[in-house]
Order: C-alpha cells, then sequence, then structure tokens
C-alpha cells in the first residue's frame, strides 16, 4: 500500500516553484507513493498538466490572502483523503499546511523555502510556526544558511534538495548572431533596471548585439520607457526553447535569489550564464568555466561579462558544454525526486509511520 503525499502550494500558474512541484509530484514512485495537489489559489495551467499527467489536482478556491473559511476546506480535505505527509510550498501555503496539518493528525509535515527572503513579516511567521513543522527543504546550501541565520528557524529542521532540470536535446541549435537572453518576472527582485544599463555599454563595443527579455510583472512599462536600442520585450513565452536556441549568452542581475529555474535551464541548453553573486546562482555557475559572476549593481562588469561572451562565440560554446555538464552531474529532475523520496522515507520510518490509509 502506497503512502498517501499531500502537496500543498499557494498557486499553480506557471512559475518557478510551480514548476518542481509538477515534476516531483508526476515523478514520485507510484509503487510507494501515491500524490495529490491542492492550490489555495490560481488553479492555472500546471494544474491542468497535473491532471493530464495522472496526479489528482484542485484548488481552495481562496479569493484573498487571508481567506477564514480556507483552514476548514483544507481540514474537511485532509479528512476526506488522509494522508500522511503534507508537503507545501510557498509562503502562504507553508502557513496554511502548518496552522492546518498537525491538528489535522498528519504524521509528516514538511514545508519549502524557495529564496533568501527579505520581507521581514514572512521571516517571522517562519521562525514562529517552526514548531508545527518537522522539516524544511531548502533549494540551495545558500537559501538553507540564510534561513538558519537570518530567519532562525532550527538548522536541525533544514535539509537542503536543489532544484532539477531536464536536459533537452541540442537539436536546431543557431548561435551565430551576438543574442543575449533574460527569462523571468519583470520585478524589484531581477534589477532589470541595471541589465539595461548595463546594455547600452555592451552595445558600444558589440554593435550588433540584442537582448530579448522573456516575461512579464510590474515593472514592465517603466522598463519599456529606459530601454536602449537592441532590446526586445518578447512577453510571457510558455514554450521558451526557441529562445534558448538561438541565444549566446543568459543574463541573470537578480538583487536575491533562491535557485533561479531559468539559470539552470540555460546551462541545460550548454547556456553560458552572467548573475549576480547571490543565492543559488553563486553556486550553480562556476566563475570562468561555466560563466561568470558579477557583484550586485555593478553596471560595469555585467556588461563587460557579456560583451565578453557575444563576441566570443567558441568561448561562450565551451562555457556553456561546461555549464551542460555540471547540470548532468548535479541537478538532474530525477535526482531532485529521488532526494525528496528519501526524505519521507526517512521521517516515516523515525516515527514508525504505517502506509494505512
Amino acid at each position: 500500500m502506497s503512502l498517501r503525499v499531500l502537496y500543498l502550494i499557494t498557486e499553480l500558474d506557471p512559475g518557478g516553484a510551480e514548476k518542481q512541484l509538477f515534476h516531483l509530484a508526476s515523478g514520485l514512485d507510484r509503487t510507494r507513493f501515491e500524490p495529490r495537489v491542492l492550490c489555495l489559489r490560481g488553479f492555472g495551467a500546471v494544474g491542468e498538466q497535473l491532471r493530464q499527467a495522472g496526479v489528482p489536482a484542485d484548488t481552495l478556491g481562496m479569493k484573498r490572502k487571508w481567506d477564514v473559511g480556507a483552514p476548514f476546506r483544507l481540514r474537511k480535505r485532509i479528512d476526506e483523503w488522509k494522508p500522511r505527509i503534507l508537503h507545501s510550498f510557498l509562503f502562504h501555503a507553508n502557513m496554511l499546511g502548518r496552522l492546518v496539518g498537525r491538528r489535522a493528525g498528519i504524521p509528516v509535515v514538511v514545508g519549502s523555502v524557495r529564496v533568501c527572503e527579505t520581507r521581514r513579516h514572512h521571516l517571522l511567521w517562519d521562525r514562529l510556526t517552526q514548531g508545527a513543522m518537522d522539516v524544511e527543504t531548502c533549494v540551495c546550501e545558500a537559501v538553507r544558511e540564510y534561513t538558519e541565520r537570518v530567519a532562525g528557524v532550527d538548522g536541525r529542521k533544514l535539509v537542503t534538495i536543489p532544484n532539477g532540470v531536464e536536459l533537452p536535446a541540442l537539436e536546431g541549435l543557431d548561435r551565430s548572431r551576438p543574442e543575449a537572453l533574460f527569462v523571468g518576472r519583470l520585478e524589484a527582485q531581477k534589477d532589470l533596471r541595471t541589465l539595461l544599463a548595463a546594455w547600452a555599454l555592451v552595445r558600444r563595443r558589440v554593435h550588433a548585439a540584442r537582448l530579448r527579455i522573456v516575461g512579464r510583472g510590474p515593472e514592465e512599462e517603466a522598463l519599456r520607457a529606459v530601454a536602449p536600442e537592441g532590446v526586445e520585450f518578447c512577453g510571457f513565452q510558455a514554450d521558451v526553447a526557441p529562445y534558448w536556441r538561438t541565444s549566446r549568452v543568459l543574463a541573470m542581475p537578480s538583487r536575491w535569489e533562491g535557485m533561479p529555474n531559468a539559470v539552470l535551464e540555460a546551462m541545460a541548453w550548454a547556456l553560458p550564464v552572467v548573475a549576480t553573486r547571490v543565492g543559488g546562482s553563486a553556486e550553480l555557475v562556476r566563475e570562468g568555466r561555466t560563466g561568470h559572476l558579477v557583484p550586485v549593481g555593478d553596471v560595469i562588469r555585467l556588461a563587460e561579462r557579456r560583451a565578453g561572451l557575444l563576441a566570443d562565440g567558441a568561448r561562450a560554446e565551451a562555457m556553456g558544454q561546461a555549464g551542460r555538464g555540471v547540470v548532468s552531474e548535479e541537478y538532474t529532475m530525477g535526482g531532485m525526486v529521488r532526494a525528496n523520496e528519501a526524505l519521507y522515507e526517512r521521517f516515516v520510518k523515525e516515527k514508525g509511520i504505517s502506509q494505512g490509509k
């Protein structure tokens, strides 16, 4: 009889955490685990993908962040299905899962933290509610260390399980043009203003260079207003593969990070990465081997590193291939799934939990 695992996440619209959850839930060994997914709100494309993959998925239908009826609806679902493990993703799901999970008698409650959180109330609530969880997974060592040091979560309750990525077939590549790429939300965290300021300097050295920005977000209108020549805003793209195939370098100028999926995917597509030395980016990018790391907000170095790779296609290709080798050895999707399975089984064994429903 398999162990029932309930995944709780804030929403199921496309995003980095949602993508990782999809691969985790759909990739579990079904002879040992039976997954089900609930989101608080925003039952979007990822929810439909889960259903197509044979994973039951539904929503609690929250209309606002603090819905007083949501804990009762979640408790009803738990009482009906009786999962043995609850694993939550993202802040509001973490809080609701801890509030309800232990009271509902779920033996193993797992949280997750995916970024070096800067919002003080998030840090405070993570610390205050840690007693209601058994363990919290962190996407990289930087996030684990930060969560212990700054949020004050007991280090014995933190474990690092990096994100994973699927290796695509490298077919149809055309990187003959000096194209740079950014993929992500257009928000303050990603610091695209520095990206654009540096781009003006890149163009002075590589006149034919083009920067394509894939994604949407609250800063899009303001960024469009200050974008220099050679910048194309491509909006949200469900399929980024055409952009990976023709780009020569990925730029990720974030002010803070967890483990950015865009960096992982770029490396899987054999692209070198120029990123700021923050969070998981500093663990993924091996300086001088798979790309370059620069200080946050450093316009000059960001421009120099990108211009160097755009001007030297052979060096960019060599770094990209090295990056693909790193992810194939250390950051596979299968490895991520197996690490979570091992974590569940560790607590099941330690607590003597039966597989009964």
